[in-house]
């Protein structure tokens, strides 16, 4: 659990109006204890030039849509831009709200974005103590990256089923640890467990599995980065940089210096969504 003050549903949606004054634009998003994150990559997204001194978390998709309803696309006379991932919305056809202030990431998550082979390098240079062109053979980095994402489109495609009989019980929220060994290798083994009990409960699986590889094919265009929880990659890669180069750090220390080195130019479709509202 995380520390620190705990805010209900409501007195998040009323933060709003007591902190709005301070902003140029109202940011709401999903999610609680990553406003560092998000102010970090609006303030590199928009060169330092957005007054931005407030983010609003609603601890989760359904707090931001309940504060749309309330506020709708400006308050206080400002902008307000309602920021939310991509999840499996898509692939599962929910309900999803059509806004231009309402912005959905074309990737699964914000921490999909982070996920950076020359921002990696970059950190690990440092660590090791020597030039990036000189641990690219030994990180491997595509190879680790390639493996990870094959295996864990398995499991996803099986979250997906989950999730469609299985509403009210936790997938994707399970820690990643759970199919992530010490390595960072994905263990496949326990996500064939996964598999076995969902075929165990689930009559039509064949059917339903088929289904939603085919979604996954045709209205994602096979792109694992928006099926795959950034969450489990980062948690990988973390793990696989310190066992390979027997190297200690952090993780949450290396996800903050990914969110600070990551190539901004994959979020200049959001940039461009936002100065038009503003306009």
């Amino acid at each position: 659990m995380e520390e620190g003050l705990f805010y209900s549903e409501e007195a998040l949606i009323n933060r709003v109006i007591f902190l709005s004054d301070s902003n140029e634009i109202n940011i709401i998003v999903e999610d609680e204890y990553k406003e560092y994150e998000y102010e970090n990559i609006l303030n590199r997204l928009f060169s330092y030039q957005l007054i931005l001194n407030n983010i609003f978390p609603m601890k989760g998709k359904p707090g931001v849509k309940k504060a749309f309803e309330e506020y709708g696309a400006f308050y206080d006379g400002k902008p307000t831009i309602y920021l939310v991932d991509g999840d499996f919305d898509i692939i599962m056809n929910k309900d999803m709200v059509e806004h231009p202030n309402y912005i959905y990431l074309d990737k699964y998550n914000i921490e999909c974005y982070y996920v950076d082979k020359d921002a990696t390098l970059r950190f690990m240079s440092g660590k090791l103590k020597k030039r990036q062109k000189d641990i690219v053979n030994e990180i491997e980095y595509e190879a680790w990256e390639n493996d990870t994402y094959d295996k864990l489109k398995k499991l996803f495609i099986n979250y997906l089923i989950g999730q469609t009989i299985f509403p009210n019980e936790k997938n994707v929220g399970i820690s990643p640890y759970t199919y992530i060994d010490s390595r960072g290798r994905v263990n496949e083994s326990k996500i064939d467990e996964y598999v076995i009990q969902l075929q165990n409960r689930v009559p039509n699986y064949d059917e339903l599995f088929m289904y939603y590889s085919d979604r996954f094919e045709q209205l994602l265009d096979g792109d694992v980065t928006r099926l795959v929880c950034g969450k489990y990659i980062i948690a990988s890669l973390a793990r696989y940089l310190r066992k390979k180069t027997s190297v200690t750090f952090k993780e949450d220390d290396f996800r903050y210096y990914l969110v600070s080195e990551f190539d901004i130019e994959k979020l200049f479709f959001l940039k461009e969504r936002i100065l038009n509202i503003m306009k």
